[in-house]
């Protein structure tokens, strides 16, 4: 049996990476196993193809139980790259020892490579880099490693302080559910490996590096077993991507290795102090082109500082972070708000200071990999390529714009392409105008299309969702949707962008969902939103499928359903107008009016409307709009308490003798008389049949005369009943005159809320208006449109009654009315 050499390592580190290939190079081993996936084994080939790195094995596994995806990445200095290369170098046999990142051991962990310390930060481990931190001087765990094993060193001296660093990590403490289950599968790799004979040279995370040690001569020689097969309606797969030093950076969060891969892979290609100058010029040409000031002064004196930081801090060659410290203090003139970046591990914070962002991303680096000729492709991949060549969709080196009409089906079909790569998040495909929602009116898009060099990476990845577009597509929204839990407005919001991929093969679990949704909405108001888009999509069948429309139409009466019971438990007489609360009762009118093949209790929905129309205790907005309901329809019953329409009065019902009409006449001022002021058969002010819900509006406008109140109600009303307000010559005239009897100081009240309430007016509707007000009082109608716009700002001249009032209430307070100013002096 030959020897056994255990290499613990940190992830993506030169000097880990230097002591690998010098190992292997010097034992030249029969087997090298690696950290890595062992369901890679047979096609380590891909890996040896001529790739730009970094790159990484992506692997995915997606079911009903699981959604799960994760990366192993590698770069030119990542330890277990070099292992590769350099036993190909030797000609030994190398090999992944690791569990598939589809094990259950990886569960919710998104990079292999994840560092110890950052899984469960009060761990033994943790605690112990706390203790030698603390001891050197040091901020954390990187400024630690670049201190203690990135100095230029002899490399044997170098492999006994890991050695002993990495057991002191470790020490008893257990692998626990993650660890121990890839631990225990590491060691019977090795002891499978020991067996076949010839030494054997492992490399592996520095954590793990003590258990196998202590684990392997106990396991079973035999090679270990994997079961490759996943679950029932699961898709499983692993693919190479391309990956990038961005992507590698702990400043933008990434879990494992070395920050600042620029850094890194200069030093490497380098060495230190080469690397430190080079990494420092390229800073500097970052902050010249953004248009920061940096002098060959400001230049000379980093490095001067680095060097003597370097001398302080007893490094044989400049560290990362003598440089970093160097530029923050050479170059940052300003106070710094937050830490800087290098004393703590992960994203930047805000408000870091720009120079030193600019810094950080010069260190991180712009390099993207590429894969290599002849690497193996998902399906996606190819049905993409397939799909947009079809549509002469092909992306270009130079932007191409590429417009749409949405009102051609077969450009249609060209919009549901690009929306589906936009939902993967495929870089280099972006809509620059067009709808915002799938059935807005607006029947034009645009997009730009341009060769990106992350897509190919996108759709590799994106393939975890499906074999094909449109499967990927809508395996994404269903995600999402699913993501979105029972927020409705949520849901709607997404079923209704869905529409523009085509969202025929959304299961109908997502819609059953929506419905759950439907029926738990505790708002009125986002209830109604979501039944205006859900409505919508219903009623353009061509968009969302014929198969969904009958499910559309069940969550829509359901929506019916909850929007009345949500209705009749809103309450507050003197609560404000609610803009959602009045588009809910829009919607649930729209339902009824647009909806045929619908199925509503329609006559449910009208004994709602009358019951709040005339309920005293509901706003003032609900009763109106609750009118303007039924009014709308052309509904409401004889038996109808139409009396109760009068907030605040004296109502009396009764009949005109001459006539046989019933009428009502409402004591508007609550004095138990019919005189001036009062609103009644008599007296001018007009009567209305008991079925004529307009002649009852009339009514209820007086009976809402109140400033405070009828500018909400009118809301209400004209939110539903725009087109009958503006027929009614009785309404008509019975506001006119209600706001011609209004003193100023009721009117100055009113004000806000009747300006909200003919906001739901359109410029053209309003001349209508003006024009009923004229034809009224008798005026030249003609005279109409001069009366929608003032020669100042309304709030201006609102701003000034409230300014006379104030003034004239100073007046009256001191005794200087008008007669003791004419005969002041």
């Amino acid at each position: 049996m030959g020897a056994l050499h255990v290499v613990g390592v940190r992830h993506h580190s030169p000097a880990c990476a230097r002591l690998v290939a010098h190992v292997i190079r010097e034992v030249r081993p029969r087997h090298v196993l690696i950290e890595g996936p062992a369901d890679w084994n047979e096609r380590l080939d891909e890996l040896r193809l001529d790739h730009t790195l970094p790159i990484a094995i992506f692997t995915f596994e997606r079911g009903p139980a699981r959604d799960h995806a994760s990366w192993t990445p590698f770069c030119n200095y990542s330890p277990e790259h070099v292992a590769l290369k350099v036993a190909d170098e030797v000609g030994a046999a190398a090999r992944f020892f690791d569990l598939p990142a589809w094990h259950p051991a990886f569960e919710g962990l998104r990079n292999r490579f994840a560092d110890r310390l950052g899984l469960e930060e009060r761990s033994h481990a943790s605690r112990y880099v706390e203790a030698l931190c603390r001891e050197l001087g040091v901020d954390d765990v990187d400024t630690l490693w670049d201190h203690l094993f990135e100095q230029p060193m002899p490399l044997s001296a170098l492999r006994e302080r890991l050695a002993t660093y990495f057991e002191r990590l470790r020490a008893d403490e257990p692998g626990g559910d993650r660890d121990g289950p890839r631990e225990d599968f590491m060691a019977a790799s090795v002891a499978w490996a020991m067996r076949d004979g010839g030494d054997v040279v492992v490399v592996c995370g520095g954590y793990h590096a003590p258990a196998i040690e202590r684990l392997w001569e106990d396991a079973s020689p035999a090679a270990p077993a994997l079961d490759p097969s996943p679950p029932p309606d699961t898709r499983r797969g692993s693919y190479l991507v391309p990956y990038s030093e961005k992507r590698l950076d702990a400043f933008a969060g990434y879990e494992a290795g070395m920050p600042s891969p620029a850094f890194q892979e200069a030093v490497w290609t380098h060495g230190a102090d080469a690397a430190c100058e080079a990494l420092l010029q390229r800073a500097v040409a970052s902050l010249r082109a953004k248009r920061q000031h940096v002098s060959t002064a400001d230049l000379i004196a980093c490095l001067s500082v680095a060097r003597g930081l370097a001398q302080l801090r007893g490094h044989a060659a400049l560290a990362r972070t003598d440089l970093l410290d160097a530029v923050a203090s050479a170059l940052v003139k300003d106070a710094l708000e937050v830490p800087l970046p290098w004393s703590r591990r992960g994203p930047l914070l805000p408000r870091t200071d720009p120079l030193i962002v600019a810094v950080v991303s010069a260190f991180s680096g712009e390099q993207r990999g590429k894969l290599g000729a002849g690497t193996p492709r998902p399906p996606l991949a190819a049905d993409v390529e397939a799909i947009l060549a079809a549509h002469d969709l092909d992306p270009r080196a130079t932007p191409r714009e590429v417009r749409v009409r949405l009102a051609d089906p077969r450009e249609r079909d060209t919009s549901r392409v690009l929306h589906r790569l936009r939902v993967l998040g495929v870089p280099g495909i972006q809509r620059v105008a067009g709808p915002g929602f799938a059935t807005d009116a607006e029947l034009e898009e645009r997009w730009m299309i341009v060769r990106h060099e992350d897509a190919d990476a996108a759709l590799i990845e994106a393939a975890s969702y499906g074999g094909t577009l449109e499967s990927a597509a809508t395996a994404r929204l269903e995600e999402g949707l699913i993501a979105a839990g029972a927020s409705l407005a949520r849901l709607a919001g997404l079923l209704g962008e869905a529409a523009f991929t085509g969202i025929d093969t959304l299961s109908s679990r997502v819609v059953g969902q929506i419905a759950s949704a439907v029926a738990s909405e505790p708002s009125l108001g986002e209830l109604g939103e979501a039944t205006h888009r859900l409505f919508d999509l219903y009623r353009h069948g061509d968009l969302v499928g014929a198969s969904q429309a009958l499910v559309l139409a069940r969550v829509l009466e359901a929506a019916f359903d909850r929007g009345l019971w949500l209705l009749e438990g809103v309450s507050g007489a003197e609560a404000p107008a609610d803009t959602g609360h009045l588009r809910a009762i829009v919607a649930l009118r729209d339902l009824v009016r647009r909806g045929a093949t619908l199925v509503l209790d329609v006559d449910r929905a009208a004994g709602v409307m009358e019951r709040r129309s005339v309920d005293l205790d509901a706003p003032p907005a609900i009763r109106g709009g609750a009118l303007g309901w039924l009014w709308s329809l052309g509904l409401g019953s004889e038996g109808a308490d139409w009396v109760g329409l009068g907030l605040g009065s004296e109502v009396e019902a009764g009949s005109d003798a001459e006539t046989g009409h019933a009428h009502v006449d409402v004591d508007v001022d609550g004095d138990g008389d019919l005189g001036d002021g009062d609103f009644g058969h008599g007296h001018g002010h007009g009567h209305g049949d008991v079925g004529d819900v307009g002649g009852f509006a009339a009514l209820a406008v007086r009976g809402a005369a109140r400033p405070s109140t009828l500018g909400d109600f009118l809301a209400g009303l004209f939110a539903l009943a725009r087109e009958e307000v503006l027929e009614s010559a009785v309404l008509v005239g019975a506001l006119d005159e209600v706001l011609q009897e209004m003193t100023r100081d009721d009117f100055l009240v009113a004000l806000p809320s009747l300006r909200f309430a003919y906001s739901w007016f359109p410029p053209r509707e309003r001349e209508r208006f003006a024009r009923r007000v004229l034809a009224h009082r008798g005026e030249d109608v003609g005279e109409a449109r001069s009366l929608l716009s003032l020669p100042t700002d309304a709030a201006r001249v609102a701003g000034g009654y409230a300014l006379e009032a104030r003034v004239d209430a100073i007046e009256a307070k001191y005794g200087l009315g008008p007669s003791e100013r004419e005969e002041a002096p």
